[in-house]
């Protein structure tokens, strides 16, 4: 699959930039990095999210929120019929000094 041309590496700069930094965790000083599954569906469709790993739940649903306003992906192929393609994506949270 391709994301706006690219592939996960402008998809991380895309999520980077819209994720919102929950308040309750910055007010706590919680940080760390959110590791999520998710399928790119033939359709280009972003689902089946699964939080493999996060600090805090306040985290994981910023980070899953994002991912579910994502833009359609241009589907990947196989023997040029669309496929299911599961990625695994962490997202950074750190609070800025």
């Amino acid at each position: 699959p391709t994301f706006r041309g690219g592939g996960l590496p402008e998809f991380r700069t895309w999520v980077q930039q819209n994720v919102k930094y929950p308040q309750i965790a910055l007010e706590n000083g919680i940080q760390g990095n959110v590791v999520i599954q998710f399928v790119v569906g033939p359709d280009g469709k972003m689902g089946n999210f699964k939080v493999l790993q996060s600090p805090d739940k306040t985290l994981s649903d910023a980070a899953v929120q994002v991912l579910q306003k994502s833009p359609k992906w241009k589907p990947g192929k196989q023997r040029n019929k669309p496929v299911r393609v599961t990625y695994t994506l962490p997202v950074s949270f750190k609070i800025q000094q």
